[in-house]
């Protein structure tokens, strides 16, 4: 267990994360977009996940740029899950025997199978870097999500006996499920009258760590973001990422249909998705951890692969935020308090080696 100084060192606190003036997030997300410059790529740019653009499961540092677009600029990325992609068979016959016929599958996916993997790299197939001019390390980066939609109208849903949080406990035998969209995109049928909302998000989006971080897996969240799991980070959310390296370099993939806060089994609606979000760099803020907004609240994460050190960093984490957006009218037994009465401590993220603990903190709340 980390010490209180420890954990004050790592939550950032006193006056812990993001500083955006006086006021709210949300005021800063009104500020209009940096204008694109001449000869860049403007507003509306596509990354598409290929061969070319893609990798599997690590965050390098220097890897070069797929997309260079000014800070402002809003980009749809065509992310891909890794659902099949890793399997012997290969995409095509994995899907084919699951009962997707072979021209529904992505055809992408076949030449990502080829990319040769990195040891130590985890089975997620990621995109990127995107860069964005004008970050640089100490700055915020703002990624605001317009909007997430299918690529394909299935997703699965694969677990086993060493998977999630009942690992070697429950299964004896491994269980794959293929889960299809009604025509509306509102749910997957997973058993007679059975229906899961389809809640569609990116499980995995983070920039380069620090160079000190050495080798990075994509499978732990840490505070470079990554494999938060967080599954409110739906369109009309905004995710805040500290940067650490030139240009933020923005990775994305581990897309989901649906999942509920934990992942408990170790996937959750594994479905390919477009994920569009507008990428801004915020100079003059400070965050140690991630932070998002959502439309009824701010999150302030913890991270940690001890649950009780990720509780006590979110704890921090939102007591240093309720005190700062207060402007230091809350004591620290204040904002305590008022975490204990009104405020969720949600494990968002527990099966990837890193727990996610995410303070739902109600905009009601606040002045």
């Amino acid at each position: 267990m980390l010490s209180r100084r420890s954990l004050l060192r790592a939550a950032g606190a006193t006056g812990a994360g993001l500083t955006l003036g006086t006021a709210l997030p949300a005021a800063a997300l009104a500020a209009p977009a940096a204008p694109a410059k001449p000869g860049k790529i403007p507003h509306g740019a596509l990354l598409k996940t290929t061969k070319e653009t893609a990798l599997w499961g690590w965050f390098p540092v220097n890897r070069p740029s797929v997309l260079t677009v000014p800070s402002g600029t809003v980009v749809k990325i065509d992310a891909v899950n890794q659902s099949g992609v890793s399997s012997a068979q290969g995409p095509v016959a994995y899907f084919e025997a699951l009962g997707v016929p072979a021209d529904k599958v992505l055809p992408e996916l076949a030449d990502i199978a080829t990319i040769p993997r990195t040891p130590g790299s985890s089975g997620h197939v990621l995109t990127g870097p995107l860069y964005i001019e004008e970050a640089e390390p100490g700055d915020v980066l703002e990624i605001r999500i317009l909007d997430v939609s299918p690529r394909v109208p299935y997703g699965v849903n694969s677990t086993g006996p060493n998977s999630g949080v009942l690992a070697g406990k429950l299964l004896k035998e491994s269980s794959t499920r293929l889960l299809t969209l009604d025509k509306s995109n509102r749910y997957y049928q997973f058993a007679a009258g059975i229906r899961v909302p389809f809640k569609p998000f990116a499980g995995i989006t983070g920039v380069a760590p620090p160079s000190d971080a050495g080798f990075v897996s994509a499978n732990p969240p840490n505070r470079w973001g990554g494999n938060l799991d967080v599954r409110d980070l739906t369109a009309g959310s905004t995710l805040f990422l500290p940067v650490f390296q030139s240009g933020a370099q923005f990775y994305i993939g581990d897309t989901h249909g649906a999942q509920g806060h934990g992942e408990i089994d170790q996937t959750a609606i594994e479905h390919s998705m477009s994920f569009t979000a507008q990428f801004t760099v915020r100079k003059g803020a400070s965050l140690e951890y991630p932070r998002a907004e959502l439309p009824g609240h701010m999150v302030a994460m913890g991270i940690d692969a001890d649950l009780d050190v990720a509780l006590q960093i979110s704890a921090l984490q939102a007591i240093g935020y309720l005190r700062e957006v207060t402007k230091g009218k809350l004591s620290d037994a204040d904002a305590y308090a008022l975490c204990s009465v009104a405020v969720d401590f949600i494990i968002a993220e527990a099966v990837d080696g890193n727990k996610v603990v995410a303070a739902y903190i109600p905009k009601s709340l606040l002045p």
